[in-house]
């Protein structure tokens, strides 16, 4: 799922910016007006995007003291690893994400925003995984890879 404020959605209503939620398996996308707060859906169009990844796009939504704090999480937490996708805002709980994936793989809970990371894929050279931090009304989401040396 994400969410990008983007400046050429505009409401139908008002005539003011919008939000946009793009499940990242659907082709439906969800705006809410960021003025009069009303909602509606549209088809995605992929030619909108121009071949660009706009990776941190999404943390736009949020305060700066909250940004600041998750971009310093996302840079502890891919350490040596490789950003596999955009990062990515959905409302699903913790919770659901259990229930979908099973127990995290590792859970880091120092920092303000806790943190779940599930190993989605494994092969010899390499691990890809889903990173979730809760931001509480968010969950900011991402997958990475890290290569792993080969030993001969």
């Amino acid at each position: 799922m994400s969410f990008s404020p983007r400046g050429n959605e505009l409401c139908p209503r008002c005539g003011e910016r919008v939000r946009s939620l793009r499940l990242s398996d659907e082709i439906v996308r969800h705006h809410q007006c960021l003025e009069c707060g009303y909602r509606y859906e549209n088809l995605h169009d992929p030619s909108e995007d121009h071949g660009q990844l706009e990776s941190f796009e999404c943390l736009k939504a949020f305060d700066e003291a909250d940004r600041d704090g998750i971009e310093t999480l996302i840079m502890l937490l891919l350490g040596s690893g490789t950003l596999d996708s955009a990062l990515e805002l959905t409302s699903r709980t913790l919770a659901g994400m259990v229930r979908e994936h099973g127990a995290p793989f590792s859970t880091l809970r120092g920092f303000t925003f806790p943190a779940c990371k599930w190993r989605i894929a494994r092969t010899l050279r390499s691990a890809s995984y889903l990173v979730v931090i809760d931001q509480g009304q968010w969950r900011v989401c991402f997958t990475m890879r890290r290569l792993y040396p080969t030993l001969t």
